[in-house]
């Protein structure tokens, strides 16, 4: 029986990878199994991602959910706040020169000063149209590549 792959141990996450788990998308289970159990992980966020996060379960779920949700995701530790000067600089230059939303320049460049890879829940089509017209300078992964 083959295992499936097994994520690094240091990571950039995006909101999408924590909403899959809150959410309970298939690929949730690999956040609950591979980034929030026991297996030591170095896992980091910005704040762009928590208001994200945020917004996408009020929206979804309403505002009591997204409160308690968001707030026990900050409480439990699962990542650390990642928030520098150097990495809003580093998510300008990423945004100047890629086609793709400025939170994910954010959990790029927040991956590239921890020496970490970027983790992104699903594939996006502007996001692959650019890493396919050039590579980026940190690894980037889809959680979907995971759960297989």
């Amino acid at each position: 029986m083959n295992e499936s792959p097994k994520l690094p141990r240091s990571l950039s996450i995006d909101s999408g990878a924590i909403l899959a788990y809150y959410l309970g998308e298939r690929i949730g289970a690999v956040v609950r199994t591979q980034l929030f159990e026991p297996e030591a992980k170095s896992l980091y966020h910005n704040r762009l991602c928590i208001a994200e996060l945020f917004y996408v379960l009020c929206r979804r779920r309403g505002l009591r959910v997204a409160r308690e949700y968001a707030q026990s995701y900050i409480d439990a530790g699962y990542s650390i706040l990642a928030d520098t000067d150097l990495i809003d600089l580093t998510a300008g230059e990423y945004k100047c020169q890629r086609a793709i939303s400025l939170a994910d320049c954010y959990v790029i460049a927040t991956a590239k000063h921890q020496q970490a890879a970027a983790l992104f829940a699903c594939h996006e089509t502007d996001l692959d149209k650019e890493i396919k017209r050039k590579s980026f300078d940190v690894p980037i992964l889809f959680l979907e590549d995971f759960a297989k």
